[in-house]
């Protein structure tokens, strides 16, 4: 038995994300009525057909009859227009639950138009198409009260999930790097590539990891956009770490350091080894959990243990810069 049984929900916003926390609650709860809305129409009725709500609404008023949960699943712009539009027709036991990428400007928008109702903000850390057994962050609005927190809790238990009390300023600040920085870096090198005199000639041939690289770019300009404009100190922020990074990159380069540049590309791929293998980079001993490149590959015929046994049995030959020789 689910935890919204006999409940009546609405879903403003049935993209990708609406769809699925659709989907997870109509397949774990009995007699449950969602009602969906989005302004695009088509997205209405994909949403009815795949059996992620049970009713579409053609406006939010029509949306918010009798509902007792509504889930925001917009960019985080669309939200200041549709607090604008129910703040004089929904009721104040309505509770709200927030997916927007940027919550404190959201908290602050909630204060001021719907003050008495009390809203939550969540952000599911998905790896994957689902939305099951994943990790989910759970933000405090300044209208978080004790109820909209169990209904939180409800919904994290519906998804067989584990939440994660985070810090709105530091959950602006993860969004910024993780969802706006890619966007940024990403069209940056695409407008390098079409502002090269070469470009013309070589994009028919750009390969896997250009186009691996500048995927973010592909996201939904809307969304990425209000993304944007909507966290625009916290990503200020970060632009100007990277620009330093770069700086300090383009002096190495400059000044043909190449210990330097060395110890960069090695910091990098340890780096992400560590991301890959959820390894504190805080810990002391991380260096000693990281596998080798060679470690790598002999763990995929012969299993991980068995290859640190193998590879650290023995002196692997290294060039001055600590990279292992190929030949």
């Amino acid at each position: 038995m689910g935890s919204f049984n006999n409940t009546k929900i609405s879903i403003i916003g049935l993209g990708n994300l609406g769809i699925n926390i659709g989907h997870l609650l109509l397949s774990n709860n009995n007699n449950l009525s969602i009602t969906g809305f989005d302004l695009v129409k088509d997205q209405s009725k994909l949403a009815k057909d795949s059996k992620s709500i049970t009713k579409e609404a053609n406006s939010y008023a029509e949306c918010l009859k009798d509902t007792n949960l509504i889930i925001l699943a917009v960019p985080t712009s669309s939200t200041y227009e549709i607090f604008e539009s129910i703040k004089d027709i929904i009721s104040y036991d309505t509770h709200i639950i927030d997916f927007s990428s940027n919550k404190r400007a959201v908290s602050s928008w909630a204060t001021e138009m719907i003050p008495n109702n009390e809203i939550i903000g969540l952000y599911p850390f998905v790896k994957s198409d689902t939305l099951l057994g994943i990790n989910w962050g759970v933000i405090n609005y300044s209208n978080s009260k004790s109820k909209i927190i169990d209904i939180c809790k409800l919904l994290i238990k519906d998804a067989k999930g584990f939440g994660i009390n985070i810090d709105i300023n530091e959950h602006d600040s993860y969004v910024g790097l993780v969802e706006a920085m890619p966007f940024l870096l990403s069209s940056l090198l695409i407008k390098l590539s079409h502002n090269s005199s070469s470009w013309k000639e070589v994009f028919r041939y750009f390969d896997d990891n250009f186009n691996s690289f500048s995927s973010p770019a592909d996201i939904d300009p809307i969304k990425s956009f209000s993304s944007i404009s909507t966290n625009n100190d916290m990503i200020s922020q970060w632009i100007k770490l990277y620009i330093s990074e770069l700086m300090n990159l383009e002096k190495y380069l400059e000044s043909n350091s190449e210990k330097e540049v060395a110890d960069f590309v090695n910091a990098a791929w340890e780096d992400k080894l560590m991301i890959k293998n959820n390894i504190d980079p805080n810990m002391s001993s991380s260096s000693d959990i990281i596998p080798s490149a060679q470690e790598n590959m002999l763990s995929l015929f012969i299993g991980s243990k068995a290859a640190g046994f193998f590879t650290k049995s023995k002196n692997i030959d290294k060039d001055k810069y600590g990279f292992e020789k190929r030949i």
